[in-house]
């Protein structure tokens, strides 16, 4: 007889399918929601695949044999799509509503190998080093904020290309906190996600609480929340990397991105 197979959890690659599919379906509730045909759950399952691709960023900076070559990779296709904002908003290549593509996530993940790394290197007690890399960003934010108005747009253009910062990064202030205890607490998968789901969540509660929404807005407007559902999955991890063909995801986000893009002008 033949034996039936367990189901033994997802590996890095699965997840990442699982958060592209979700990702995919948030863009179209995105780019083309000016329709009012694309329903709003969309967006709402779309809050997962940021917080999977994160928690899979966290492992493969974590694994990755070429910790160099990782981060370049991630840079270049960070400081490509900065480039590619600053153009489309500096030469109006808006479309006619105004909208522009403000997606950037791999200018999130270099946030955080600093942050990540600066983690490692206090794990050696090379102090100076690590605690530098973990304040490099939010130095760079302040001074960014303190520079006079005639220099801001020189700083806003480096900021989308070459140095990217806290706050104006997509996802914000949640997904570096997300993103530190991620790999902080990558050993203990309970106490990862227990932590991960406690600190996220109640910085949820406090923003929505301030805005003081009602259940319905709660839903239908303050749903970022949602990603939390992505800790089910995080949980079902089995560790391992998956088939290697890896690089298609760096490669999909972008060209789907500015895919979309094109065709919502074109129907706009």
């Amino acid at each position: 007889m033949k034996s039936k197979k367990r189901f033994r959890g997802f590996s890095g690659f699965d997840l990442k399918c699982l958060a592209m599919i979700l990702m995919v379906l948030d863009h179209i509730h995105y780019f083309f929601g000016f329709t009012g045909r694309i329903p709003l759950l969309f967006s709402q399952l779309g809050r997962l695949s940021g917080w999977l691709f994160l928690f899979c960023t966290a492992e493969g900076f974590a694994h990755t044999s070429n910790r160099r070559r990782y981060v370049l990779r991630c840079y270049i296709i960070a400081a490509a799509m900065g480039l590619i904002q600053y153009a489309i908003q500096f030469f109006g290549w808006t479309r006619a509503d105004g909208f522009f593509p403000a997606n950037n996530i791999f200018a999130t993940f270099l946030l955080c190998f600093l942050l990540w790394q600066g983690l490692d290197e206090l794990k050696k007690k090379r102090w100076l080093i690590g605690i530098g890399l973990l304040a490099l960003p939010w130095a760079g934010y302040f001074l960014f904020a303190s520079l006079p108005l005639t220099l801001v747009p020189y700083a806003y253009f480096l900021q989308c290309t070459l140095f990217p910062l806290p706050f104006l990064n997509e996802g914000g202030i949640y997904y570096l906190i997300g993103g530190f205890l991620l790999y902080a607490l990558r050993q203990h998968r309970a106490v990862q996600l227990s932590v991960f789901t406690l600190t996220i969540g109640g910085l949820y509660a406090l923003v929505l609480g301030q805005m003081n929404f009602s259940f319905i807005e709660v839903l239908t407007v303050g749903y970022e929340w949602m990603g939390l559902f992505a800790v089910g999955f995080m949980a079902l991890y089995n560790g391992r990397r998956g088939p290697r063909n890896q690089r298609f995801f760096y490669w999909f986000y972008p060209a789907h991105i500015y895919l979309f893009y094109i065709l919502s002008c074109l129907m706009i």
